[in-house]
């Protein structure tokens, strides 16, 4: 009993917890998380550590140091740093650190990791100044149909590792440029393949599943920012996208307005290629983010293009 009452103390203090913007803590671990266990009263809480790890992420202004950025965090949102972003990557969604990432952001609806249903994740390319003339030149049509193409082909490969196939529908939201923000968004619907269960080995069922990528073009490379959700949260992350776009800015003599074409450094391609992937798979930004990543129990193609695949899971503890 007395195991109990101890956790019933320390509970609020878990679950309520709340940090100033930019101070450093430390998170908490297996070592200072408990089992509780009433026999006598029949009374079992979850053995596993996760049950009060709680979120104690930043509001109000947070800066991006890598990027010569920041973001002003508003209330009902949460900014995670890196050490933390690699906390709920690693622990919860079971995959390897990522060294390039420079945090995320969640809602304050999930009070503890393992109820984190959508993150963006934050990472900066030093690509160079993407110049944005010809951005209503491109067809995303035929940018889609080149991606299926590269996708059925990319699927295929997975079919004989052993792993699900998958299929690139239609974008979930067409690619957008805002000429006077200087973002770029767009989702794309993807089908993945479930294997039948035990008694019904030949029976397929799909899971339905979003890629959002936003882009934020500045002075000297792109604010890369992508989250992986089920179809259904589209809403949330299209929400999450606005906050976004509304309060990320470069600082001043970082922005794309301050490109000094005598001595910045030029981008080697345009507005399409950053919807295509060949920017990310050439820069190699994929291979520095992490190899196969998963989320939800299911395989979920961060589908960038042309050359890479890389995929984003979270081990749901049930």
């Amino acid at each position: 009993m007395r195991k109990l009452l101890i956790l019933s103390l320390l509970l609020p203090q878990f679950l309520f917890a709340t940090e100033e913007p930019q101070t450093a803590d430390t998170l908490a671990t297996a070592d200072t998380l408990a089992t509780v266990e009433e026999k006598d009263e029949g009374i079992f809480l979850d053995e596993e550590l996760y049950l009060i790890d709680s979120i104690k992420g930043s509001q109000g202004m947070v800066f991006l140091q890598e990027a010569h950025a920041y973001i002003n965090v508003p209330e009902g949102y949460s900014y995670l740093s890196k050490e933390k972003a690699n906390h709920l990557i690693r622990d919860y969604w079971e995959n390897p650190e990522s060294e390039t990432i420079m945090g995320c952001l969640v809602t304050d609806s999930a009070k503890i990791y393992n109820d984190v249903k959508v993150a963006f994740m934050f990472f900066f390319e030093d690509c160079g100044h993407v110049y944005d003339e010809d951005a209503s030149s491109y067809s995303y049509d035929e940018i889609l149909k080149d991606l299926q193409k590269e996708s059925a082909e990319r699927s295929e490969e997975r079919v004989k590792q052993g792993y699900a196939a998958y299929e690139l529908i239609d974008w979930a939201a067409p690619p957008v440029y805002n000429s006077e923000k200087k973002t770029l968004y767009w989702a794309k619907h993807l089908r993945f393949e479930r294997k039948g269960t035990e008694e019904n080995p030949d029976t397929l069922t799909y899971d339905e599943t979003l890629n959002y990528d936003i882009r934020i073009l500045g002075r000297e490379g792109i604010l890369t920012l992508r989250a992986v959700a089920d179809l259904e949260d589209l809403p949330v992350v299209d929400e999450m996208k606005s906050v976004i776009t509304e309060n990320t800015h470069f600082l001043e003599g970082y922005t794309y307005d301050d490109f000094n074409p005598a001595t910045d450094h030029i981008a080697e391609w345009g507005i399409g290629a950053l919807v295509a992937g060949k920017v990310l798979a050439k820069a190699g930004i994929l291979a520095k983010c992490g190899a196969f990543l998963l989320k939800f129990w299911k395989p979920i193609v961060l589908a960038f293009g042309a050359l890479f695949t890389f995929l984003f899971k979270r081990r749901k503890r049930e």
